[in-house]
């Protein structure tokens, strides 16, 4: 795959799981019965999903980013964030109504959409073009990474 295709995927996927855990999210708002088993799976997909891909973008897109001094303090809040994702799944996981749940909810997704799309446009699309970044191997080592 070249660069470019692989940004694209590397793209794709941020948005796939920004609608899944939108979707997640929808299910706490619209199901008053049900609302403790849709915000427990709201903080599931946080916690098997969203942050395993984090601790993967760490070690192999941030790594990379990183060795760019124009990149280096926006990956620092890039992994600041990591750790506020990580922070508002166990609120999720201990709030005790449906509308702190949805609020907390809702705020994992608005942050993992923003987060999502500033790795999209800030690092994925600076890394693309050059010629010294094979965003595939970077991709494949996440995959690798994941699949452990």
């Amino acid at each position: 795959m070249t660069n470019q295709e692989t940004a694209r995927a590397m793209k794709s996927h941020h948005a796939q799981m920004a609608k899944e855990l939108n979707d997640l999210v929808l299910a706490i708002s619209t199901s008053e019965a049900a609302w403790e088993s849709a915000r427990n799976a709201v903080a599931s997909y946080l916690r098997e999903q969203v942050l395993p891909h984090a601790a993967a973008e760490e070690s192999t897109v941030y790594r990379v980013g990183a060795k760019e001094e124009s990149l280096k303090a926006l990956i620092d809040s890039m992994l600041f964030e990591h750790t506020i994702i990580k922070g508002v799944a166990e609120r999720i996981e201990s709030s005790k109504g449906r509308d702190e749940s949805l609020i907390l909810a809702a705020e994992a997704a608005k942050l993992f959409e923003v987060h999502a799309e500033k790795e999209n446009r800030f690092i994925i699309d600076f890394l693309e073009p050059r010629n010294d970044v094979d965003l595939g191997a970077v991709l494949g080592d996440m995959h690798q990474l994941l699949a452990h």
